[in-house]
């Protein structure tokens, strides 16, 4: 069966509501989410080629800092120095490395400015979908344990799924909407059992409840 064509949808949670979820959640599901959005920001520079300097760069790893508003914690920076909530590690045909913040392409290795800033719209657009997610998880809007069951036991049947559902769904995490708007529809139809109908025979009055009826008329 195939799944329906994931919509965008523009969340942003406060910093605070941010930091809260995400640690709420078990070592294994921000293991799941992480994957997830190093997988997204993979294909997200694969579309794009970056050259500056003369040298061709490519994405070879990406970091979160959920530190960020705790400074007493470990940080992650810029080669510049500046601290990062988001920091990129490039690598170019040399097999030299960089890391960077998203702001700093242009200046640090000669990306032109426009892709630069492409760039950053899109990834923009990942962090609200990633915000999207916790607000989802905060809201308890996954599936229930019957329907994770079910679907664990039938996830071949549901064609083009989204890379990382099966992951979320073990580990209790919310698939995209369309995606558990596709399972709960085909959950439904498995498993609706239509009840039986009962006919009530209508009994009749006999001749002295008749009589009884009638007696004050």
């Amino acid at each position: 069966m195939p799944v329906t064509k994931q919509k965008t949808k523009k969340v942003s949670l406060t910093k605070q509501r941010r930091a809260e979820t995400w640690h709420q959640l078990t070592s294994e599901q921000q293991a799941v989410i992480q994957k997830h959005i190093r997988y997204q920001q993979t294909s997200l520079f694969m579309n794009h080629e970056l050259v500056g300097h003369g040298r061709h760069w490519s994405l070879v790893a990406y970091h979160e800092n959920f530190n960020y508003e705790d400074t007493h914690k470990p940080q992650l920076y810029c080669d510049c120095g500046r601290r990062l909530k988001y920091q990129y590690v490039l690598a170019n045909d040399l097999g030299e490395e960089i890391k960077l913040g998203i702001t700093h392409f242009a200046d640090h290795i000669g990306i032109p400015e426009p892709v630069a800033r492409q760039l950053q719209t899109e990834i923009h657009q990942l962090n609200f979908g990633l915000d999207e997610l916790l607000q989802r998880i905060r809201r308890h809007a996954g599936l229930n344990q019957e329907m994770r069951h079910w679907f664990i036991d039938h996830q071949t049947a549901f064609k083009n799924l989204p890379p990382q559902t099966v992951e979320f769904i073990l580990q209790n995490l919310p698939p995209e909407r369309e995606v558990q708007a596709d399972i709960v529809r085909e959950f439904k139809k498995a498993t609706y059992v239509k009840k039986p109908r009962t006919h009530h025979k209508k009994s009749k009055l006999d001749k002295n409840a008749w009589q009884e009826l009638f007696r004050d008329i």
